[in-house]
């Protein structure tokens, strides 16, 4: 069977592809039913009704659930970007018909999630109060593909140094929001605190926090390292989650390498101290991603400019 825009259009409905990216998104049909509020037989039958239309499985039923199949992949690569278009579209309906309103999710670093996103979100619901945002945090190698496919609709977080020369640099917008410092901190009462003329090699013999190894932060760390002629510390945590290297930074013992921005509300609250090298250490640019080939809708413009006055 030779397929047609016009065959396509007739015969596929937003609703039958809303409900496949769901079962995928849930790995069952079960849960899919749960979230969408449909019984599992009308669940199926939608992913029946598809599979009849494409005349091949687009799922792989087993015992942990459902996976998408090649076709199914395809599909649902196609159809995120619809349901991204479509969720624009409500958005514009929303805000022409009654106002800013809408529904905006936005793909973070967890350092960015600390500070910035809190202040922008503030002002957005100041002006907005009916948007709902929906945060995702994760690594920028994930984010990255999740606003090119309409996951996601702005991603913040750091600029890579090799942006330039990066896959994504074609389909991707950034906009320079700040430039970013790294601190290293402790315990507030970190015996090295007090220390007149501190550097990091008496730093390196403690326990320390780094970021995992895939993380850009991670790079800057080893690079700190390395220009002072020293190795990575051996006794070493990995760990992205703030609230855990703060728990663990609180033996007055461990040292972490943190974004100032991360860093300073806890260091406000007198949980943490940074510790004074007598020199900043930069990181880099934060930005805000979108996709270059999708506008925007009227939340998430109106979000990335509260983005920017944050």
């Amino acid at each position: 069977m030779k397929y047609t825009d016009s065959s396509i259009t007739r015969k596929l409905k937003f609703h039958q592809l809303m409900v496949f990216e769901q079962v995928v998104l849930s790995g069952s049909m079960l849960r899919a039913s749960q979230m969408l509020n449909l019984t599992q037989p009308a669940v199926s039958k939608v992913i029946h009704d598809l599979e009849v239309y494409f005349d091949s499985p687009l799922l792989v039923r087993g015992n942990r659930g459902v996976v998408p199949t090649e076709l199914g992949e395809l599909v649902l690569k196609r159809a995120k970007l619809l349901m991204a278009e479509l969720r624009s579209l409500t958005d514009e309906v929303n805000a022409f018909q009654e106002g800013t309103s809408g529904h905006v999710v936005v793909g973070t670093l967890i350092s960015a999630s600390v500070s910035l996103l809190p202040k922008a979100i503030r002002l957005l619901k100041q002006r907005a109060p009916s948007v709902m945002v929906s945060l995702r945090v994760g690594q920028m190698d994930q984010l990255f593909p999740a606003v090119e496919v309409g996951d996601v609709d702005l991603v913040v977080g750091r600029v890579p140094d090799d942006w330039r020369w990066r896959d994504e640099a074609n389909s991707l917008t950034v906009d320079t929001l700040y430039s970013e410092e790294l601190c290293i901190v402790a315990g507030a009462k970190h015996p090295l605190h007090e220390s007149q003329s501190l550097t990091l090699e008496k730093l390196h013999p403690f326990p320390w926090v780094l970021p995992t190894r895939e993380s850009l932060l991670r790079r800057t760390a080893d690079k700190l390292f390395a220009e002072e002629g020293l190795t990575v510390p051996s006794n070493v945590v990995e760990s992205l989650s703030i609230l855990t290297n703060l728990t663990l930074m609180q033996d007055q013992e461990t040292v972490a390498l943190m974004p100032y921005e991360a860093a300073s509300p806890f260091a406000e609250a007198g949980l943490l101290k940074v510790f004074k090298l007598g020199k900043s250490l930069a990181f880099g640019d934060i930005g805000c991603f979108s996709a270059s080939g999708r506008e925007l809708g009227p939340a998430a413009k109106l979000f990335r400019e509260c983005l920017k006055e944050a």
